[in-house]
């Protein structure tokens, strides 16, 4: 009993030290107690609170408390959103060498918010940030050099700063990095590597990976596995794969034809903006009568009726 009772009343007092030593206007000690509001370590989240000890912290030149400072700007978080005010702390706190900060600037002028768009100085904050090992920049400068956005278009170093990324199991990367070797773009055709590739990111739960690991498996007709990664990505409102796996209902392909699951699919992808998913679904329509339809509409307002009927399927 007092061994379970001992970490909570270590933390509070710990927390009491931390705020008294913040109070006194300890810099570090405001962006610590920033970041345990922020995130509701051990005390309870309060973004505007968060807001409050980053500011004390970030007005003392804190590089960490004005880029998470700048943070709170950018989305919202216990503070109205500001664009503008995002770019001048995230400025601060990149001149400084922050690298998260380096990255989060470099995203500003990429597409031009608080900021106006220049694709030149975004790559030059991710060379920064990528430089001192910031994964998330890796990826994104990879993405400049493969669009030519800022940079001449150049695959070599496209391929460098996504295998940076991805050696340090970053989602995006991997996949993107397994895409270019799915396609031979840039790299010796493997298809064997970029599936390695896609399950790294798919096991992290990356959506996009997982649809891509579902198109291979669609390809391969291995529908369990097709279906098994489709599910998962239609779960997380990936548009894609929820107008593939409506297909496959629709027309049968390898699985029991089901129109109903087909139709509610359908459905969730067109309300997502996908226009094949509409067209499809205006097909497929045609084969209801007024009460499946409304069966079908029911499954997309209760979607986890439709992964337990979908889930059934295969296993039957």
């Amino acid at each position: 009993m007092f061994k379970s009772l001992f970490r909570p009343l270590f933390n509070a007092i710990n927390f009491k030290q931390l705020e008294k030593i913040a109070e006194q206007g300890d810099a570090d000690a405001q962006n610590k107690l920033g970041v345990m509001y922020h995130l509701g370590s051990y005390v309870p989240k309060d973004y505007k609170k968060a807001v409050y000890w980053y500011t004390k912290a970030a007005h003392q030149a804190h590089p960490q408390a004005e880029a998470n400072l700048g943070e709170m700007y950018e989305y919202g978080l216990g503070i109205t959103r500001d664009d503008e005010k995002a770019v001048l702390w995230y400025t601060k706190a990149a001149q400084q060498g922050e690298a998260n900060a380096q990255n989060a600037l470099g995203w500003m002028y990429e597409k031009g918010k608080g900021v106006e768009q220049n694709y030149v100085e975004a790559v030059n904050w991710y060379r920064k940030a990528a430089l001192q090992g910031e994964a998330d920049a890796q990826y994104n400068l990879g993405v400049m050099y493969d669009s030519g956005k800022g940079v001449n278009r150049d695959y070599i170093q496209t391929l460098i700063w996504f295998r940076k990324a991805a050696e340090q199991e970053y989602a995006p990367a991997q996949t993107s990095l397994g895409m270019m070797y799915a396609q031979g773009h840039g790299v010796a055709q493997d298809m064997r590597i970029a599936l390695e590739l896609y399950q790294k990111a798919a096991d992290q739960g990356y959506v996009l990976a997982q649809r891509l690991l579902g198109d291979y498996y669609e390809t391969e007709k291995n529908i369990k596995k097709a279906i098994y990664w489709y599910l998962l990505a239609a779960q997380k409102g990936e548009v894609t794969a929820q107008t593939n796996l409506g297909l496959m209902y629709g027309v049968g392909q390898d699985i029991m034809k089901n129109s109903i699951i087909s139709y509610a699919l359908l459905e969730m992808a067109s309300a997502g903006g996908n226009e094949t998913a509409k067209d499809i679904r205006y097909v497929i329509a045609k084969e209801l009568n007024s009460d499946q339809i409304k069966e079908a509409h029911s499954l997309t307002k209760e979607p986890e009726e439709l992964w337990k009927r979908i889930e059934s399927t295969v296993q039957d």
